[in-house]
């Protein structure tokens, strides 16, 4: 038993020694808390600030303009009183569950402000945070309305100016390499903290994450005005022939290393269907979710996968050509059907132009058809397709000639 209780003492002293020697963790600060924090001070100061500005208007602009700076002074006096002097911290560390923390903590409650932290720290911080800037910038206005940077360079108000942006420089500087230090340690946010060593500190244990919205809501705002200004469908084609030009040369050039050149025609995807017809109007037809198209678009589908067969004499066309053009490589459309695909392919932007459906060419204008040169119909329906001479010096073709002919350039 003796053996049993002194191996437990012995092992009760080396826990004691380790935990002693041992310092407590740092408590996890989030970052975004204490930038948030910095965020809701500066609009509680300006949500003060904007009723009294506004009071002083109806009074006199001048008096505002004159005591703006003042006016700023003492809405932040009154702040730090109320909240960090006597709460320990500011009202947006409150809201995100953070507080004030010092290394040197004095004992005598004389020396420490009702939030219980060092007075003559807090004083300092005071001075630093809200007097220094106020001070800055009154002296910047008066500079700037006394016209120091255009005195001579030898004048001392001049040597001033300069000190004074030396000084603005030097504080940015400063400010920048304070920052990248905080967002990898997560300590003292401004200079003025880190010269005094305060730093903010979680007012219980269990850090909660307060998530905040704003950016969230701003990026959406800007996708929201963005988006719509982006042509989706002509940035996919230009991707598209970016990578098919540069994976084409490749595969070029085993192939011919290893295989004889073939030269191959290009193809349609409606190469067969019948010249009285459509080709535009089939492919609309075929993404129409209409049903009495169903069955066309499955002929016009099939069709494309065999030869061509003659057509009766008394068999109507299924998509028959309404004011027919032909384009630059030979082909007849309807005017609807081409000046909206035209027109489509110069919105997006496409040098290479509008590709055929029949030859797979590049369409650069189209011109009305001819009546002498119109599709051979048949007898009883030509009187449908039929156009006549004075037809073709209507204003209409002409319009919308010169009209194709200007999408094209």
């Amino acid at each position: 038993m003796s053996d049993s209780g002194s191996s437990s003492s012995t092992w009760q002293e080396l826990w004691q020694q380790a935990y002693s020697s041992t310092t407590a963790p740092y408590p996890r600060i989030m970052r975004v808390g204490q930038l948030d924090a910095e965020l809701l001070d500066q609009e509680l100061v300006h949500l003060l600030y904007e009723p009294l500005q506004k009071s002083l208007n109806l009074i006199s602009t001048a008096l505002r303009t004159r005591f703006d700076l003042e006016l700023r002074l003492v809405i932040r006096l009154a702040l730090y009183k109320f909240s960090l002097w006597n709460l320990g911290a500011s009202y947006g560390a409150r809201l995100q569950g953070l507080k004030y923390s010092t290394p040197n903590m004095p004992s005598d409650p004389v020396y420490r402000t009702p939030g219980g932290l060092p007075r003559r720290t807090f004083i300092i911080h005071g001075v630093l945070t809200i007097v220094v800037p106020y001070l800055y910038n009154r002296l910047r206005a008066h500079a700037l309305s006394q016209a120091w940077p255009d005195t001579p360079s030898s004048d001392t108000r001049r040597m001033a100016w300069r000190m004074l942006t030396r000084l603005e420089s030097m504080h940015s500087v400063l400010s920048l390499l304070n920052f990248v230090a905080f967002l990898l340690n997560g300590r003292h946010r401004s200079l003025s903290d880190r010269f005094l060593g305060m730093s903010l500190v979680p007012t219980s244990s269990q850090a909660k994450r307060e998530v905040s919205y704003e950016f969230m809501n701003r990026q959406m705002e800007f996708l929201l005005f963005l988006l719509p200004l982006i042509n989706t469908r002509s940035l996919q084609r230009q991707v598209t022939r970016l990578i098919s030009q540069l994976t084409s040369p490749a595969i070029l050039s085993n192939t011919s290393k290893s295989a004889p050149r073939i030269y191959l025609r290009k193809r349609g995807k409606y190469e067969a269907l019948s010249a009285d017809q459509c080709a535009v109007c089939a492919e609309n037809a075929s993404y129409s979710l209409n049903l009495g198209y169903t069955s066309d678009a499955l002929s016009v589908a099939s069709a494309t996968e065999r030869a061509p067969e003659p057509t009766r004499d008394d068999e109507v066309p299924r998509f028959p050509i309404h004011t027919p053009y032909i384009t630059s490589c030979g082909h007849v459309y309807c005017y609807h059907c081409i000046a909206e695909r035209m027109m489509r392919t110069a919105d997006e932007g496409l040098d290479s132009g509008w590709e055929c459906l029949r030859c797979a060419e590049s369409v650069k204008s189209a011109d009305r058809l001819e009546a002498e040169e119109s599709i051979p119909a048949h007898s009883d329906t030509m009187s449908d397709y039929e156009f006549s001479s004075d037809v073709d010096v209507t204003d209409l073709s002409g319009s919308a000639s010169s009209y194709l002919g200007s999408l094209s350039e």
